[in-house]
């Protein structure tokens, strides 16, 4: 039989070297972009609007765009004397079925006529600050948004002085303000802070701009860390004959209260001053600037008007080339530049909204020439490039059956629950070491280190690196206690400790985290799958739910052991090949690599400050101790390798092999992370700007740089490293309510009675793992990583408690360990609701907090049941 295995592995592998073999894909167009015009001005009845409009504040209400006010010559142009006017009126716009805009309210319901003003948009409505009125300039700032049919203006805290041509961003409920000109024709360096929980403090002001700067744009967007405002060029003229146009760029990052020098605006010529242009965010990392005055003719106009020349100022005005037309967009974590592509209809003094739903950025308005509007409202649709493609799929469906294969091949070995849960002792320990590694390696891993250190850098590794820490003790301290007694779960030794009920209650709470496991698990590669190739996320979670569940429950724990064995394999060994591909890719090869991880300080790993809100070197280390002395000491899904060996040494080597292959695999994918950072700098056009999330990094790499077959090979090690962990948790599960439930209330129950309700126990846990994903699927998660670690902290601290109180502290029992297991939840549940400490330390808390509440709990109600032979100091030598 062993044979036959061998002569299938081999035939797969040999499958997949054919793969590695084949050629690069086509080239083609990561980002695609489509330009549309969804409004013109020209349809209104109002012919004074009929132009168009600059200087408008703009943005989405429910369903409705709002454009308010905004600035036209309605008579004549500037150099034949027109005058600007200014417009109160809001229009409220409902795209139409086709795409375009349809006006549902036209109404001149601002408080003042107002234009070239800062404007933010919010879930609550649009707010309008500052900008310039037909009697000056204002300080005003109020939100308006449409109900009933009507426009609803709420007042806000007016500016500390008024201004016009300021910028203005939003992280959540606090609005930024930057600059502006007031009423002296001076730039402002002032950069204040609205709290819109707090409207009574007014606007407060924040460490100062560090230019002064009219005429910027401002947009909030993620850096890999946190939310930060990015701030882009500008102009100023502040006491002298010709106004300055800015490139500069600053970062101001909210946890540290400074501003930080970012890459100067780049078009395909180089540096580029740009002042009036529009910003927007896009995707998860990505920043659009469209339009915008580069000051080379203003400057022109302003030498004319200064020497009086009259005539050559007018002839610059009318014969003006237009504005700047090449779309550029910035990446916030590489701070590179590229251009997407020339607008047809560049403009200046305009405003914008990002849409996320339809992933476009409306352009509303603006000014064409000095002096003549723009009478559209344009849609930038943005998208990717096409398709997996049916190699992919193919190789991705080739995967699929092989499990499915697998799980028949095994089926037939199951003839009690010794086979079906410990694989009849008939499986080696290299093998039993392979599957653990890859049951700890879960597309979480796969998908979220790489991402994490793409947008960070190394100092997670140490929260991996423990595991060569914690398996002397797991050998030396734990192994004994689950091999020498024959147990069928870990959870049967607390019950021998403690007593039956906290055997139960452990069994419940292993229970509740592995559906939840299996729900992040099936989620996140279908969601990666989604957003890369736009396959359906459903389809994704059902097919790869229901081949898990159908070869893990048929085939039992040696089809899921070797089928971690073949999916270990893959992972590895595409991750090999997707690292070589980042090299290859890299303009300058492995030295250019090397040259931008060190400049920009990717391999930071040691960080010794004593913030334990930030993955400093203490929270990575102890929380990273406690997080695998939890998994290795207390996860039935772990656990139950140990007992599939021969013998306890054969487990103990399986649990080196283990420990000694994560280390380097650790590292591959920390290297992954920084490829990709490398990779992205040097080709910033290769990256997706529309993807929601950073975790979409690695895949999005996968399916448009590697060479067909190949990316579908590496696609479907993201369905490995998922299955590999399900095809675990729902064995192990099955276990747990066979072994903990069904037998200790059923007896005598047959072989045939166990065997059954294991099938059938796995099967329904799977399905339920599936339901959790499918509503996981509809939430917006930001980072799955962070995400599967406040699970683990939160339900599984307690279990890994559990043991080492039931080991090490003799006087505990039963009363006192259930104590200690409640209290410990419900004291993490407070520090994670009320504290800002890291989400690594979660597992440590629980842990500590369950052992010290469980100890002091015991000199009240002391254990007072017989331990002999079940806890360190009495123990069966």
């Amino acid at each position: 039989m062993k044979g036959k295995f061998y002569q299938f592995t081999l035939l797969i592998l040999l499958f997949l070297i054919t793969v590695f073999t084949l050629q690069g894909q086509n080239s083609k167009n990561i980002n695609e972009l489509h330009q549309s015009v969804v409004w013109k001005s020209n349809s209104l009845k109002n012919n004074h609007l009929n132009e168009g409009l600059a200087g408008t504040y703009f943005g989405k209400y429910k369903q409705f765009f709002l454009l308010a006010g905004g600035s036209f010559f309605p008579d004549e142009k500037p150099w034949q004397g027109g005058k600007k006017q200014f417009s109160k009126t809001v229009f409220v716009f409902e795209p139409t079925s086709e795409g375009d805009f349809s006006v549902v309210y036209q109404g001149d319901d601002l408080p003042e006529a107002l234009a070239e003003g800062a404007y933010v948009s919010l879930p609550e409505g649009l707010v309008c600050i500052g900008g310039q009125t037909p009697d000056g300039i204002s300080a005003k700032a109020f939100l308006i948004s449409y109900e009933n049919g009507k426009i609803k203006t709420t007042h806000l805290p007016d500016l500390p002085f008024a201004v016009k041509s300021a910028t203005a961003t939003h992280i959540g409920k606090q609005i930024y303000l930057i600059g502006g000109q007031d009423i002296d024709g001076n730039s402002s360096n002032q950069f204040l802070k609205l709290d819109l929980n707090d409207l009574k403090k007014g606007w407060q002001k924040l460490p100062d701009y560090l230019k002064n700067v009219s005429g910027a744009m401002a947009v909030a967007q993620q850096d890999g860390e946190e939310i930060s405002v990015f701030v882009f060029g500008g102009r100023s003229r502040n006491n002298a004959e010709i106004t300055t146009f800015f490139s500069d760029m600053y970062q101001y990052k909210p946890s540290k209260n400074q501003w930080i020098a970012k890459k100067n605006i780049q078009n395909s010529a180089g540096k580029l001053p740009l002042a009036v242009a529009t910003a927007s965010k896009v995707g998860a990392s990505s920043i659009l600037l469209f339009g915008g005055d580069t000051g080379l003719i203003f400057n022109q106009v302003e030498k004319a008007i200064n020497a009086d020349n009259t005539s050559l100022r007018n002839e610059l005005w009318q014969n003006h080339s237009g504005f700047e037309k090449e779309i550029l967009v910035y990446n916030t974590i590489t701070d590179e530049w590229f251009t997407l592509g020339n607008a047809e209809n560049s403009v200046a003094v305009t405003s914008s909204f990002y849409d996320t739903e339809s992933q476009s950025v409306y352009i509303a308005g603006g000014e064409q020439k000095p002096g003549i509007r723009s009478p559209f409202i344009t849609k930038l649709s943005l998208s990717k490039g096409s398709g997996f493609g049916w190699l992919n799929y193919a190789v991705l469906g080739l995967y699929f059956v092989g499990m499915l294969g697998l799980g028949f091949f095994f089926m037939k070995n199951n003839n009690n629950t010794e086979d079906y849960f410990k694989g009849g002792g008939r499986i080696p320990w290299w093998a039993v070491g392979v599957s653990i590694f890859a049951t700890m390696l879960s597309a979480i891993t796969f998908i979220s280190i790489p991402a994490k250190t793409y947008a960070t850098d190394w100092r997670m590794l140490m929260f991996n690196m423990t595991i060569i820490l914690a398996v002397p003790v797991i050998i030396r301290y734990f192994l004994p206690f689950f091999l020498r007694f024959k147990f069928d779960t870990a959870y049967q030794y607390l019950e021998l400790r403690f007593s039956r009920s906290i055997r139960w209650a452990a069994s419940a709470f292993f229970t509740l985290f592995m559906i939840s496991r299996i729900a992040i698990v099936l989620f996140l590669p279908s969601l990666a799958l989604n957003i890369v190739t736009g396959f359906n996320i459903y389809y994704a979670i059902l097919i790869m739910s229901l081949v898990t569940i159908i070869y893990s429950t048929s085939g039992g724990m040696e089809a899921v052991v070797w089928g971690d064995v073949i999916q270990g394999f893959i992972l590895v060994g595409g991750a090999i090949a997707a690292f070589v591909v980042m090299l290859l890719g890299i303009k300058g090869g492995f030295s250019e690599f090397w040259d931008t991880t060190l400049n920009f300080n990717k391999l930071q790993t040691f960080d010794f400050r004593f913030d334990f809100s930030q993955p400093v070197f203490w929270v990575v280390v102890f929380g990273g101790l406690a997080n695998t002395l939890i998994s290795y000491t207390s996860d039935q899904s772990v656990v139950q390798r140990y007992m599939s060996t021969v013998n306890e040494k054969a487990t103990a080597k399986s649990i080196w092999l283990n420990g000694i292959v994560s280390v380097p695999v650790s590292i591959l994918f920390f290297l992954l992370g920084t490829g990709l950072f490398a990779f992205y700098k040097s080709n910033p056009e290769q990256m997706s700007i529309t993807d929601p999330n950073i975790d979409s990094i690695f895949p999005q790499f996968i399916v448009s740089q590697m060479p067909v077959g190949l990316s579908g090979l590496l696609i479907a090690a993201i369905f490995a490293a998922a299955m590999s962990t399900l095809s675990s948790n729902i064995n192990s599960v099955s276990a747990v309510i066979t072994s903990d439930f069904y037998k200790t209330f059923f007896k005598e129950a047959s072989f045939k009675g166990q065997m059954t309700v294991a099938r059938w126990s796995g099967i329904v846990v799977g399905l339920l793992g599936t339901a959790m994903a499918i509503v996981l699927a509809t939430w917006n998660i930001a980072s799955l990583w962070d995400q599967f670690n406040t699970f683990l902290g939160l339900l599984t601290s307690g279990l890994g408690a559990l043991f080492i109180l039931g080991i090490f502290f003799p006087r505990v029992g039963s009363a006192a360990a259930f104590i200690g297991l409640i209290s410990g939840v419900v004291i993490l549940y407070l520090v994670k609701s009320h504290t800002g400490l890291s989400f690594l330390l979660y597992g440590l808390i629980g842990m500590v907090s369950n052992i010290v509440i469980a100890i002091l709990c015991s000199f009240v109600l002391p254990n007072q049941k017989e331990i002999k032979g079940t806890t360190w100091k009495n123990r069966n030598k």
